[in-house]
C-alpha cells in the first residue's frame, strides 16, 4: 500500500476536498471515498486491504442492507395487515421458524435453486415429512415472488417447477387401517376420556367437526329447537358458514354442559374458552389401550377421518362433504378408507342385486335394472 493509492479531490462549488481510493483487489479496481483526511483515508485502505485478505472485500464494499436479507424481509411481509389476515398465518410463522434457520441472514439476490434443494434435504434428514417440507417451500416461493414484485430481485429463482415439490404420501390411511378399530373401540375411548372431555369426544365421532370449530363453539350458535349447530365462517377453514343438525345424543351431551360464559367449553384452569385438548386426548387413549401418536397410532383429527368413513358409509358423498364443510367432494374422498372388508362387501352388494334377486316379468313387462334397483331399495 503507497499514497499513490490515494487520490486527492479537491472540492468545487463550495463542496469540501476528500480522498479517494484507487487500488486493484482481487482484480477490482476500486475507487471509493477514502475520507477528508489523509489520516482518514490511509486507515480506510488499510481496512480495504485487510478485507481483500480475510475474503470479506464484498461484504466490506456492500454491507447487507436489511431490507435485502431473506429474515427481514419476510418478517415485514408477515407482519402485514395484508399477511396477518391470511387463513394460513400461523402456519406461515411457524415454516418461517424454519426457514431463517438456513436463510435468515442470506440475501435475497443470493439464494438460488441449489441451496434450497439443499435446504430441502437437510429437511428430509430432519424427519420432517413431505407435506411439512412441501409448505416451507411454497412460504419461500411467494416470499421470493414478493421481493421480485418489491423489486428487490430480478426474478423469482426458484419459479416455476426449478425446484420441484416432494410427493406427498398421505399415510394416515394406513395407519388408521392397520389399527382395526371397531365402534366398541370407540365407544370405551369414549367412555375413558375425563368428564369434561368426553363431549368434545362424542361430538368429534358424531359429526366430524374439526377440533377448532368444536372448541370455538359459542352457545348462541346452538338451536335446540331446531337441533342444529351452526359453524361461522370465521371459525371455518374454508370460510364458508355451514349448519350441523344434531340428534338426541348430542342434545344430551350439550344440554348437560354448565354455561359458565359464551363459549361451550370453558377450560377449568384458566376459565376462558378451552384452546387444547392434546393431554386429554392421550390420556383416554391410553386407558382404553388405544395406540396413541401420528406414526403408529389414533390422532385427534382422525376422529374427523372415522366419522366422514361412517357418514358416506349411511349417506351419499355429496351430503357428507356438507357436513364435513368441504368444498370439493375430491376433499371428502381423501378421508374415506373402505377397508377390504367393504369392498367384499359391495361386491357382494352388486352381485345380488343382479344376479341373486332376479325379477321376474310382472303384468309382462321386463325389469330393467333402473326397476331392480328400486325394487331392492323398496325392499331394504
Amino acid at each position: 500500500m503507497t499514497e499513490n493509492n490515494l487520490k486527492f479531490i479537491k472540492g468545487k462549488d463550495g463542496n469540501p476536498s476528500y480522498y479517494q481510493t484507487d487500488i486493484t483487489l482481487n482484480y477490482k479496481r476500486i475507487r471509493r471515498y477514502a475520507g477528508r483526511t489523509k489520516e482518514e483515508a490511509k486507515a480506510f485502505l488499510a481496512k480495504l486491504i485487510l478485507a481483500a485478505k480475510d475474503g470479506k472485500l464484498e461484504e466490506m464494499l456492500n454491507p447487507k442492507k436489511s431490507c435485502d436479507t431473506f429474515g427481514e424481509y419476510a418478517k415485514g411481509l408477515l407482519e402485514s395487515a395484508e399477511w396477518k389476515a391470511k387463513r394460513s398465518s400461523k402456519r406461515n410463522e411457524i415454516s418461517l421458524r424454519h426457514l431463517n434457520r438456513t436463510f435468515k441472514d442470506v440475501r435475497l439476490s443470493d439464494i438460488n435453486p441449489g441451496n434450497v434443494r439443499k435446504y430441502i434435504t437437510e429437511r428430509k434428514e430432519d424427519g420432517m415429512s413431505p407435506a411439512s417440507i412441501n409448505r416451507e417451500l411454497s412460504l419461500l416461493k411467494t416470499i421470493l415472488y414478493s421481493a421480485e414484485y418489491d423489486g428487490l430481485i430480478a426474478s423469482n429463482p426458484i419459479r416455476g417447477r426449478r425446484v420441484k415439490k416432494l410427493e406427498e404420501n398421505n399415510s394416515r390411511e394406513r395407519v388408521i387401517l392397520d389399527m382395526k378399530l371397531t365402534d366398541d373401540d370407540l365407544r370405551c375411548l369414549v367412555d375413558s376420556a375425563d368428564p369434561n372431555f368426553k363431549s368434545i369426544l362424542i361430538i368429534a365421532l358424531i359429526t366430524g367437526m374439526r377440533k377448532s370449530e368444536i372448541l370455538k363453539m359459542r352457545w348462541k350458535d346452538i338451536n335446540f329447537r331446531l337441533g342444529t349447530i351452526r359453524i361461522p365462517k370465521e371459525n371455518s377453514k374454508s370460510k364458508k358458514e355451514r349448519v350441523i343438525p344434531f340428534d338426541s345424543v348430542i342434545f344430551n351431551v350439550l344440554d348437560s354442559i354448565e354455561r359458565k360464559g359464551k363459549y361451550v367449553f370453558i377450560s377449568d384452569r384458566t376459565g376462558k374458552r378451552r384452546k387444547d385438548v392434546r393431554k386429554a386426548f392421550k390420556a383416554a387413549c391410553e386407558r382404553a389401550e388405544i395406540p396413541h401418536g401420528r406414526k403408529k397410532g389414533l390422532t385427534f383429527h382422525d376422529l374427523r377421518h372415522l366419522a366422514a368413513y361412517r357418514l358416506v358409509q349411511l349417506t351419499d358423498i355429496v351430503t357428507a362433504s356438507k357436513i364435513l364443510g368441504h368444498s370439493d367432494v375430491k376433499m371428502t374422498l381423501r378421508y374415506c378408507h373402505p377397508s377390504d372388508k367393504d369392498k367384499k362387501l359391495a361386491i357382494e352388494k352388486a352381485s345380488e342385486i343382479l344376479f341373486q334377486s332376479r325379477q321376474f316379468p310382472v303384468n309382462g313387462e321386463k325389469s330393467t335394472v333402473l326397476k331392480g334397483l328400486e325394487n331392492q331399495s323398496k325392499v331394504n
